[in-house]
């Protein structure tokens, strides 16, 4: 298993939410903040201005973009067009989520498929920290998100007969765009990306698969070069340039980010301090706390006690 695939296993999806648009201009829609969720935007027809901390895209036919921070942002079909704050306008049209969400006058039409996901934040943080406010992918015979359109309505479908497994496909989907998403954006960037620029690096990422295989172990620098053919100095400095982070920096932040998640499974705090390369579980509590603010048991009962 490559080095994004095994960061992105443990990202767990745990909701999705699809509508599709018909827009007609002219029409301007304020979608508000939730910082909970990735949100996403598909042209299937036509094409529409997004804007979103000051930076504007164009989103034609095909495209993707997508918020991965849950801030405020305005899709218009002109940047000159007022607004319409988009829980108000989804109330007038007393829209519940079923069907064809219409919107605006006799204009021309954008279609867009919108929607969001959430997952775990947590376990996600080292990849949502190197994403920028918006990504744009725009369409190519390798990306091309109509199919999407496709897709979401048999999904539509599955939810509305409430068949089993049906938000299971939803997740699925989630997952997939998810993933599509981060591989491009890794492999576009124009300058590196800390993480995503060590996933798409030959030698970085067999370093990074790796540490992900085997939290346990007990890593030093000299092992980690060895798994990137490099010399211990070079792949230091390697290391720290794309990642921002020193190798065991980084190593202890996946295992607390791992420690985390097994202890919102129930785990006990020795368990998981095995699992994560601990021998000693006292010291596995004084890092957990440095890290989390919290012991690992007082972590479990307060997760336990949200759930």
């Amino acid at each position: 298993m490559d080095a994004l695939s095994r960061i992105l296993d443990g990202v767990e999806m745990r909701g999705s939410l699809y509508f599709p648009a018909e827009l007609r201009s002219p029409w301007g829609l304020a979608v508000p903040s939730d910082e909970h969720v990735c949100r996403f935007h598909v042209a299937v027809e036509g094409s529409c201005h997004l804007t979103c901390g000051g930076r504007r895209v164009q989103i034609a036919r095909g495209d993707l973009a997508l918020v991965p921070h849950g801030r405020d942002h305005l899709l218009q079909d002109d940047p000159a067009t007022p607004t319409v704050d988009l829980e108000s306008a989804l109330a007038e049209r007393e829209y519940d989520g079923r069907g064809v969400f219409r919107w605006g006058e006799d204009g021309v039409t954008c279609r867009l498929v919108c929607g969001h996901f959430s997952f775990d934040r947590e376990a996600a943080r080292p990849l949502l920290e190197a994403l920028p406010g918006v990504i744009h992918i725009q369409a190519t015979p390798t990306y091309d998100f109509r199919w999407i359109d496709q897709v979401m309505r048999f999904i539509g479908e599955e939810m509305n007969s409430e068949r089993p497994g049906s938000r299971v496909i939803s997740r699925r989907l989630s997952e997939v765009l998810f993933v599509q998403v981060i591989r491009h954006y890794a492999e576009t960037a124009s300058e590196p990306v800390p993480v995503l620029a060590g996933i798409v690096d030959p030698r970085l990422s067999r370093a990074l698969e790796a540490m992900h295989r085997e939290l346990d172990r007990a890593w030093t620098v000299e092992a980690l070069a060895s798994e990137a053919g490099m010399s211990r100095t070079a792949f230091s400095v390697h290391f720290k340039k794309l990642i921002g982070r020193t190798p065991i920096e980084y190593l202890t932040s996946q295992r607390m980010i791992e420690a985390g998640r097994l202890l919102r499974a129930g785990e006990s705090s020795g368990a998981v301090a095995d699992r994560v390369g601990y021998r000693s579980e006292a010291a596995f509590a004084r890092r957990f706390k440095q890290v989390h603010g919290i012991g690992p048991g007082g972590y479990r009962r307060s997760r336990s006690a949200v759930s």
